[in-house]
């Protein structure tokens, strides 16, 4: 807010400038040459924030020869999060920021089930993305960006995955491309305000299986968060200095 004031009182002792020199006799310049300080978008950053997750789940029973072959249960569940980011960010054209950035989620994401009338979990702890994004200054201030990347996560289990006498894996990794939508506003000096829906779309993975039998038993799933994360930059306090278009 006070860069607002300080480029609305320079722009106006400007004209006054004019008016009297204008008064004086000597010629009045453009308004077109007047400075005004522009937003610094470039940069490096770091942030942290909240957010909440939901995990679509479906779980791919096979057991070829027989009716149970291709069996599919959906499983859903939902929880919190926490992330870090760290990124770098580059002003394109007065209008446009490119960037790329690395981030760390821990979560408590579960599935839940108690089918067997024991209860039994399995629980999304942490997740590494890379990605980038690119977006359109609506103003100034805001900006409407859309990101794109990879997700590798983690997960433990303490029998969600077992089927009988066959114990399904305690382990399980994640991964696969990640595609967001947010909005990015400036509060002043170098701090932003950030918020971005995101859809993950894991690969499936094996849970279980047994060769004597034999079966396997799979899981596809995707997973929807949203996020809000304050942003520090690091030199959003040194804005650029341009000419009125």
């Amino acid at each position: 807010m006070r860069k607002q004031i300080a480029a609305a009182v320079l722009a106006g002792l400007t004209m006054l400038a004019g008016g009297s020199a204008l008064a004086d006799g000597m010629s009045r310049g453009s308004i077109k040459d007047a400075p005004v300080a522009m937003p610094s978008w470039s940069g490096f950053y770091l942030g942290g924030g909240v957010g909440y997750g939901h995990l679509i789940g479906k779980n791919r029973y096979d057991e070829p020869g027989t009716i149970n072959d291709l069996i599919s249960n959906n499983d859903s569940a939902a929880g919190g999060l926490g992330t870090v980011v760290i990124g770098f960010d580059r002003l394109v054209r007065d209008r446009y920021v490119l960037g790329v950035f690395a981030e760390y989620d821990w979560s408590n994401i579960e599935l839940e089930d108690l089918d067997t009338g024991l209860t039994t979990h399995f629980r999304v702890r942490n997740a590494f993305s890379i990605g980038g994004r690119g977006g359109f200054l609506m103003t100034p201030q805001s900006l409407l960006f859309l990101t794109a990347g990879y997700t590798w996560a983690n997960g433990k289990s303490d029998g969600y995955f077992d089927i009988g006498p066959f114990a399904g894996v305690r382990s399980l990794d994640l991964n696969g491309p990640f595609v967001g939508l947010g909005m990015e506003t400036q509060l002043g000096r170098n701090w932003s305000l950030r918020g971005e829906a995101r859809y993950t779309m894991f690969n499936d993975v094996t849970t279980n299986s047994d060769s004597g039998v034999p079966f396997t038993d799979r899981l596809e799933a995707n997973l929807l968060t949203a996020r809000l994360s304050v942003i520090y930059k690091f030199n959003r306090d040194e804005p650029e200095v341009r000419p009125i278009k």
